[in-house]
C-alpha cells in the first residue's frame, strides 16, 4: 500500500494498530526496569479516544503526548537488548500515531513497517522459527491495511482496527502477559 495517499487519520489508525498489538512489549520492558508503564497506556489510550471522537482536544492529547515521549526517552536511555527494541518498536509506533494526530503532514507509516520487519530479522538471526509470528503479523497488517481501505465510516474503521489490534493476548512477536 502506498502510506502518502492515506489521509491524516488512516496514518495515525495504522500506526496506532501496530502500537496496540505490540503493547506487550512496552509493558513487559517497563517492568522488568521497575517503570510503570502509565505514560505509554495514557497516550494509547487517548490516541484511540482522539480516533473515534471521544477526545476533541487536540491540546489534551500533545499534553499526554508529551509526557510519553519524556518517558520513553528515559526508560530506553542506554538500554541495548532486543527487549529494549521491541518496546522502543511499539514506544516509536505510538508516537508516530500520535504525531500523525498532531501534524497533518508526518506520516511514518513505512517506518513503523519497517522497524516490525526488523524485529523479526533480529529474531531470526537470534535462532528463533519466526515463519508461525510472521505469518500471522503479516495476516494482521493486510487486515489493518484493507480495513483502512474498505471505504466505511471513520468511527466504525477506528473501532474495527482498535478491536483486531486487541483481541489477541499476543503480540506481534509472540510476547504475552498473562
Amino acid at each position: 500500500m502506498d502510506f502518502e495517499t492515506l489521509s491524516q487519520w488512516r496514518r495515525a489508525a495504522y500506526c496506532a494498530a501496530m502500537t496496540s498489538r505490540n503493547r506487550n512489549h512496552v509493558v513487559l520492558f517497563s517492568d522488568m526496569l521497575d517503570q510503570d508503564a502509565t505514560p505509554y497506556t495514557k497516550l494509547l489510550s487517548k490516541t484511540w479516544a482522539y480516533l473515534e471522537g471521544e477526545l476533541k482536544s487536540i491540546d489534551n492529547l500533545e499534553r499526554f503526548f508529551n509526557e510519553f515521549d519524556e518517558w520513553q526517552t528515559a526508560l530506553l536511555e542506554g538500554q541495548d537488548s532486543f527487549g529494549a527494541e521491541a518496546a522502543q518498536q511499539a514506544c516509536q509506533s505510538l508516537y508516530s500515531a500520535t504525531y500523525a494526530l498532531l501534524d497533518e503532514s508526518a506520516n511514518d507509516c513505512e517506518l513503523v513497517q519497517l522497524s516490525n520487519q526488523q524485529l523479526f530479522a533480529a529474531m531470526a538471526e537470534m535462532g528463533s522459527d519466526i515463519d508461525e509470528l510472521n505469518q500471522r503479523h503479516t495476516a494482521f497488517e493486510q487486515e489493518v491495511l484493507d480495513t483502512l481501505a474498505s471505504g466505511k465510516p471513520k468511527r466504525e474503521v477506528i473501532i474495527a482496527l482498535k478491536k483486531a489490534a486487541t483481541e489477541e493476548s499476543e503480540s506481534s512477536l509472540g510476547i504475552s502477559l498473562d
